[in-house]
């Protein structure tokens, strides 16, 4: 009896562990931040380009034109595995496709659109972060 008591207060004693996180979960939170592109899908590195990705599922594309203007669209995003599907809208339009994730670390991004077509990215740092035009 006495070793069933002390048996019951060591339970009692030791912290529950918690549950682990769902490998998607923790993919879906890795993608979070804004992204600069490095190499687009014509091999270009000279690409100003930016993706954020937000914790509720938007996500904003800017891309800094030759003429230097800004253009910005504005879209939703979720993680499914290695799967990346999305919804901008352009204009009236909207496009929607599924990216599919090759490569996701801590500091880089590496996506293939349905045709095939790659692109590099690398983790923005919070003081990098584009200013936004008001």
């Amino acid at each position: 009896m006495r070793s069933l008591t002390a048996l019951a207060l060591f339970a009692v004693c030791v912290p529950a562990s918690a549950a682990p996180v769902p490998k998607e979960r923790v993919e879906a939170e890795k993608v979070v931040g804004v992204w600069k592109m490095t190499l687009d899908s014509r091999g270009s590195t000279d690409v100003n380009l930016t993706i954020e990705f937000t914790q509720g599922g938007r996500m904003t594309i800017r891309q800094v034109q030759a003429n230097g203007r800004v253009t910005e669209y504005v879209g939703t995003y979720r993680v499914t595995g290695t799967e990346l599907p999305y919804e901008v809208k352009q204009g009236t339009a909207t496009k929607a496709e599924t990216l599919t994730i090759k490569k996701l670390t801590a500091t880089e991004l590496i996506i293939v659109d349905p045709d095939g077509l790659k692109e590099e990215f690398v983790r923005v740092k919070k003081m990098d972060e584009p200013k936004k035009d008001k």
